[in-house]
């Protein structure tokens, strides 16, 4: 996967040789090493060691001596974006930086030389708050933050991007979407966009060793809070339906990995065996391991969701891969593929078996004319439920290997709007808080 993250592996074993120490022991550290700076391997690696790094470029203006220190450290970041600590912010540009901290301002936040030299920063006052901002060239052109992969979409009309370069503070409470470039299959013949959502405080340098559980969902470009997207329905929101949760705290802080679908999507996703068979090959051996690389995940079994088709390969992926899903999400299953052959999900169900993989499913509609497929789905629940799966009630379910947590939202229609609004019952019940 080639991403602006693609140097975070790198930033974790990056070490860089302080100054030598004017003390003459090599054990006690020089008295103008910054903060947080170990003297034989430098400031802690990736974002977490924004604090240090930010020292650091202190005591460089005040002493260039340091500048190749600075400059290595920053090198170790290269693709990760600003560095932010303490109320203030190093982005490294030549260009004015403009954001909703500084009332979008092309003069308050510019580059400048450090020490004379051609390691150019804008150092500056941010408060604390996840902020948009843009890079403004001579004053009238304006751009994405190449070098940040965290973004956020934006409707307003006189943005072509459609999305902002944001500025996350570990203190902010929020979480914030990443663009992990594109994943590409020679199987398949296509790429696809891969974006995450990282909770709050995943950048902080206290959370440095937190890992975190990690949810695959499916349909990657309808599930966040981008307006212009699903038909006019907007997206499911799941980056600002877990912000609220998690600080409810109903539901834990979590990673969430979506791939887009392409134009292949209804083949790969369950009308064509034989693409089919290939897009869970793709997804099991190169999407998620690729992915996994670029955040700190627990190293448990994954959990993965979707949405009609979607919903029907979430299925398919946990109940054959139960070593790899410990759960599975499924709204608005499109159970049908394979009816008239007797290859549909309900004909081979009893050859998985039960599992250990908690289910939940759900539907609008109405099972009498199955619209939005509700018949199919409660067919599903009860034959799991003959399997041996304990079937519960959302919001009541309990989250256990042998739990099927269930929901029908009556005469809800099979479209984002209806899974944005029901999403939040298969986060609480798969990542209680």
């Amino acid at each position: 996967m080639r991403t602006l993250l693609s140097m975070l592996l790198a930033t974790a074993a990056a070490c860089h040789p302080a100054s030598p120490s004017s003390s003459g022991n090599p054990d006690q550290p020089d008295a103008a090493t910054p903060p947080g700076v170990d003297a034989a391997t430098g400031c802690p690696a990736g974002l977490a060691g924004a604090p240090c790094v930010l020292a650091l470029y202190d005591q460089t203006v005040a002493d260039c001596n340091r500048l190749a220190e600075l400059r290595g450290e920053l090198d170790a970041r290269a693709g990760l974006g600003p560095l932010w600590a303490g109320g203030r912010a190093l982005f490294r540009t030549p260009q004015a930086v403009a954001g909703g901290w500084n009332a979008w301002s092309t003069t308050a936040l510019a580059g400048a030389p450090v020490c004379g030299s051609d390691l150019v920063v804008a150092v500056g006052p941010v408060p604390t708050g996840r902020w948009p901002y843009k890079l403004v060239a001579g004053g009238t052109t304006w751009s994405l933050d190449t070098s940040n992969p965290a973004f956020a979409y934006d409707d307003f009309t006189g943005n072509a991007d459609g999305k902002n370069s944001i500025i996350d503070t570990p203190d902010s409470g929020l979480g914030h979407l990443v663009d992990f470039g594109q994943e590409c299959s020679t199987a398949l013949g296509d790429c696809r966009e891969v974006t995450a959502y990282l909770p709050p405080g995943y950048d902080a340098p206290a959370a440095a060793a937190t890992t975190y559980p990690v949810l695959f969902m499916h349909d990657g470009q309808n599930l966040w809070d981008d307006h212009t997207c699903c038909f006019g329905h907007t997206g499911w929101e799941i980056n600002v339906t877990l912000d609220a949760e998690i600080a409810a705290g109903k539901v834990a802080p979590i990673v969430v990995i979506g791939a887009a679908s392409t134009v292949a999507r209804n083949n790969q996703y369950g009308l064509d065996a034989t693409a089919t068979e290939a897009f869970i090959k793709f997804q099991v051996e190169q999407l998620q391991p690729h992915a996994l690389v670029h955040v700190r995940g627990d190293g448990q079994r994954l959990r993965i969701a979707g949405s009609s088709l979607g919903g029907l390969m979430a299925m398919e992926l946990a109940l054959r891969y139960p070593a790899i899903y410990a759960g599975a999400a499924s709204l608005s299953g499109a159970f049908w593929p394979g009816q008239d052959t007797h290859t549909a999900l309900r004909d081979h169900l009893p050859g998985y078996g039960k599992q250990a993989v908690a289910v939940y499913l759900d539907s609008g509609g109405d099972p009498a004319d199955n619209s939005d497929g509700a018949a199919d789905t409660s067919e599903i629940r009860d034959m799991m439920v003959g399997e041996g799966w304990q079937r519960g009630e959302s919001p009541g379910c309990t989250l256990g290997p042998n739990a099927a947590c269930y929901h029908l939202e009556p005469g809800a229609t099979h479209d984002e709007l209806a899974w944005k609004a029901r999403a939040w019952r298969f986060l609480e019940f798969l990542f209680p808080g």
